[in-house]
């Protein structure tokens, strides 16, 4: 089934929620509990671990009972959808709005319990959503074009909202001569981030209400209500190995996107040493590569089929996030404070991205026929348990990204509640350099060796589809 432009748009709206926090988290959490309150990096990630326990239940819960929901009016994902709004914009703003006074670990468990919040607040979207995703269409091609909508809107309103953050919450006063650590402007950028990402929400999940009628209904039967089914399904879904290979290839991946995520500030105020305005622009490369991404996703799926257009993706993604480090070091990328410094870290940053989202757009897609093969098998479904594994290794991963980022900044002996360069030696500047180049390429290229083992392309999933149909008629 093919779906309008205004559908696929208004569906991929709502996962600018998750760009908004992807952003928030990225370039101002961990600074500003680390570098601003002063919180050790180490506690810093071990609030992140913790959330992830939490993470573990909510996950294929709500994944689970999505599936199982049923209401003819809003069906299975929306309801869970439209819960997920208002939450999540309250938890985002009170997350950077902790009391003043508190002590260390005070501020670690202000940090652990609405990070938490924030979390589960957007499993309630995220996982649905997702499953939505599948329901949309079984056509193998449809699906990369719908899955690269959502990973568009992902990576755009959250880089804009960062440019704006830059240029208006955190410029320089005559307090602070770098506004990223002016502490009041946080709590007043997480607010309007916390309203526009439940405006998103609501927007998204009423526009796509009309396509409820067409999607696939609950299928409850006495095995599905044991509270077991779950573990089952999940002891099924291993033993596939196109279930495996594209969830391991994603943890890999999100675990250096996570470690990048944390050490994005790091990189820019004390390797690179840009100002608050040349920072500004950078965010938006993960938006104009989301941009391409939307085109060339299909297009690569088409020409390559999707395993290796994710191989392609995955090597391109980790040479041009790297190579700004490693061609530091070898003295050939534009030193600091220079009229090249930031045009060609632009356009590094920019490709780079492009290839990070096209491997996004395509492993989502890549998910949905997984869900179709193990309907073929098992005669069910579940799509909302099987992306809720493919959310909770998103969150897992990124998590242990910014836990090791934790302890990385500890083994580099990275100074807290530093302002002045100068007073970092260069032994430190060179162990984020080593951080950014050699150990972020070295992380994405061995995904590229979980993603060789899955087996479904275009040929095996038309014989998948067959195999439903024929079961769904006898």
């Amino acid at each position: 089934m093919k779906r309008s432009r205004k559908i696929k748009t208004l569906y991929g709206l709502g996962f600018s929620s998750m760009g908004i926090k992807d952003a928030l988290f990225q370039l101002f959490l961990f600074f500003y509990f680390s570098q601003i309150l002063g919180l050790s990096a180490t506690y810093t990630g071990l609030a992140t671990i913790i959330a992830l326990f939490f993470d573990a239940i909510s996950d294929p819960w709500i994944g689970t009972l999505s599936d199982r929901w049923v209401s003819k009016k809003y069906g299975r994902r929306h309801p869970f959808m439209y819960a997920a709004a208002l939450p999540l914009g309250a938890t985002l703003f009170l997350l950077f709005s902790p009391p003043n006074g508190l002590n260390e670990f005070g501020l670690f468990l202000w940090l652990t319990f609405f990070s938490t919040l924030v979390r589960v607040a957007l499993t309630l979207f995220i996982v649905p959503g997702m499953s939505l995703g599948a329901e949309l269409s079984d056509d193998y091609d449809e699906r990369t074009s719908i899955t690269s909508y959502r990973v568009m809107f992902g990576s755009l309103i959250g880089p804009i909202l960062l440019m704006f953050g830059l240029l208006v919450f955190f410029t320089p006063t005559a307090e602070h001569a770098n506004g990223l650590f002016n502490e009041a402007a946080y709590s007043k950028f997480a607010l309007m981030c916390g309203i526009l990402a439940a405006l998103a929400i609501v927007i998204s999940t009423y526009g796509t209400q009309s396509t409820i009628s067409s999607l696939p209904e609950a299928k409850v039967d006495s095995a599905s209500k044991d509270s077991s089914s779950a573990w089952k399904s999940l002891r099924e879904a291993i033993q596939l190995k196109s279930y495996s290979s594209l969830v391991f290839y994603i943890m890999i991946v999100y675990i250096g996107l996570g470690i990048g995520m944390v050490f994005t500030t790091y990189f820019t105020t004390y390797f690179f040493e840009l100002s608050e305005k040349e920072l500004a622009g950078l965010p938006i490369t993960s938006a104009l590569g989301g941009i391409n991404a939307l085109f060339l996703a299909p297009i690569m799926g088409q020409i390559y089929d999707k395993k290796k257009s994710v191989i392609i993706s995955t090597f391109g993604l980790g040479i041009f996030f790297a190579s700004p480090y490693l061609l530091r070091f070898l003295n050939l990328f534009p030193e600091n404070n220079t009229a090249l410094l930031v045009p060609v870290y632009f356009l590094t940053l920019w490709v780079a991205y492009t290839f990070l989202w096209i491997a996004i757009s395509i492993t989502n897609s890549m998910m949905a026929e997984v869900v179709d093969e193990y309907e073929s098998l098992h005669q069910k479904r579940n799509e909302g348990f099987f992306f809720s594994t493919m959310s909770f290794a998103y969150k897992c991963t990124v998590g242990f990204g910014y836990f090791f980022a934790g302890i990385l900044l500890d083994l580099i002996q990275f100074p807290k509640q530093v302002t002045q360069i100068d007073s970092i030696s260069p032994e430190v500047i060179n162990g984020l350099g080593l951080i950014g180049g050699p150990l972020i390429l070295l992380i994405y290229l061995s995904a590229i060796l979980f993603i060789m083992h899955y087996p479904i392309n275009k040929s095996s999933h038309q014989t998948i589809k067959k195999s439903i149909q024929k079961a769904s008629l006898n």
